[in-house]
């Protein structure tokens, strides 16, 4: 995976358990070297479809092997939003890592209005990090980046990672498929440890945020002019002669905005995950576009945009 900026060379020993779960809370605690910890690191993501998630959990076991605390933090879980927004408020993180997949070639909503909710920083540092299928990873780096700067937030590293397209469950041969990879992972867990290592050294540097706004100048003027539309979502219909009323919709919407009246209604919370039309156990809720027509515009856009590369990790330059 290419890097933006220079890199520390670390070793990345083995550990069994890495880490376990706290119940309910969303709390990852390192398994080795509790009692020594010397950080808290923040991991906050959005991850409808896992892709994020599995790259937060790399950075969890990177961040880990110095015996630091790890805390994970799944912003489809209000509780643990909330409480998570508690705990930076009572003491900041040393590290505040925060994961989005792209959509429409930007940050998700929710994770937007996470970093709003951020109590102001006196400089501690944060990482935006990136899934995105392959399409185009859009100006999303830029703008979590730019948001948590104007928060305070030293930002002193980033990633975006490809993934598997979330959209393409039916095609023989998506996008991204087979992505994030071990190899990817492998160099997010040594990124998350060149982190602690440089904090380890007291490095001051930052990371120049134009080096975020990395597609041709044409995309980039496209991607900056959509960021104060409003987040486009595609109309779904649900066949009522189908829809059997289990909620399975419900309960896998991320942002709680579907209900039952009795047959699924769709909020203005919506982020367009196709959640509820992939795990529909009886196929009732289709999009106004035709998946085989969503897959061709993905390919399509893919290649106008042109993104190599694919997958890369942004460090600064250290002097």
């Amino acid at each position: 995976m290419p890097v933006q900026g220079c890199r520390v060379g670390f070793s990345l020993l083995e550990s069994e358990p890495w880490f376990h779960q706290a119940p309910s809370e969303g709390a990852y605690i390192p398994g080795k070297g509790e009692g020594t910890v010397s950080t808290q690191h923040q991991i906050v993501y959005m991850s409808p479809n896992g892709s994020t998630r599995t790259v937060a959990e790399a950075l969890a076991q990177g961040s880990s092997l110095d015996g630091s605390a790890v805390t994970l933090t799944d912003l489809a879980d209000a509780g643990a939003r909330t409480q998570t927004l508690d705990s930076i408020q009572e003491e900041g993180p040393a590290c505040l890592f925060i994961g989005s997949p792209v959509y429409f070639s930007r940050t998700v909503p929710p994770v937007m209005a996470f970093i709003e909710a951020l109590p102001p920083s006196n400089g501690a540092w944060a990482v935006p990090f990136v899934t995105y299928g392959e399409a185009s990873s859009g100006i999303a780096l830029w703008q979590m980046a730019s948001a948590l700067q104007n928060k305070g937030y030293r930002i002193v590293g980033a990633a975006k990672v490809l993934a598997v397209h979330s959209l393409m469950w039916e095609s023989r041969n998506p996008v991204g498929e087979g992505h994030p990879n071990e190899a990817e992972l492998a160099e997010i867990r040594d990124f998350a440890a060149t982190l602690d290592g440089l904090r380890a050294v007291g490095s001051s540097e930052v990371l120049d945020l134009g080096a975020l706004d990395y597609h041709r100048a044409e995309l980039s003027l496209q991607f900056r002019s959509a960021l104060g539309d409003p987040f486009p979502i595609m109309p779904k219909a649900v066949d009522e002669e189908v829809c059997t009323e289990c909620g399975t919709c419900v309960d896998e919407c991320p942002v709680g905005t579907i209900t039952l009246a009795p047959f699924p209604e769709f909020g203005e919370a919506c982020i367009d995950c196709f959640n509820c039309v992939r795990l529909c156990p009886e196929e009732a809720i289709t999009p106004e576009t035709p998946l085989a027509e969503i897959d061709e515009m993905v390919r399509d856009w893919a290649k106008t945009v042109d993104e190599p590369p694919l997958s890369r990790i942004f460090l600064p330059v250290v002097s």
